[in-house]
Formats: structure tokens, sequence, C-alpha cells
């Protein structure tokens, strides 16, 4: 595995952890508040992010396997925020 590779791997897992983080925030904030709506936004973008940055990392299999598994977590706390995908 390159250094870039084990880059990448961990700027994929750190961003999904952030994206996690914010959707927790935003799950325990007020229905229809901007503290919601923000950190609902902030956790689709790290989301996004993940998923455009993703395609272009050169990940082992394994790894590959874990960014899908973590994505997946963060897609369904999203859509548990009323997300759309």
């Amino acid at each position: 595995m390159s250094e870039t590779g084990v880059v990448a791997f961990t700027f994929l897992t750190t961003d999904i952890a952030v994206g996690m983080t914010f959707s927790r925030i935003a799950s325990f904030s007020r229905q229809h508040s901007e503290r919601r709506a923000r950190n609902q936004q902030r956790a689709r973008q790290a989301y996004d992010a993940v998923l455009h940055y993703g395609s272009l990392a050169r990940l082992t299999q394994a790894q590959r396997v874990d960014v899908d598994r973590r994505l997946a977590q963060l897609k369904f706390a999203l859509e548990r925020l009323g997300e759309v995908f």
C-alpha cells in the first residue's frame, strides 16, 4: 500500500466521521431549526465529498469495503434527517 493510499483512506474515513458528527448534532437539534439545517447540510457535504474523492482514491479492497460500509451508515443517518438521494 502506497503512502498516498493510506492518506486517502485516512482522509475518507475522517470525512465520514465528521459527517456522522454533524448528522448526530442535527438529529438532536429542534425540527426545522437553523442549527439542524446547517448541520444536516454539512453532513451531506461530507457525504458528497467522500463519494467524489472516494471514486478517485486507490484503496485496497478491504479499505474500499470499510469506506463503503461507513458511507452507507452516513447515508442512513442523512435519510433519517430527511435527505433524499
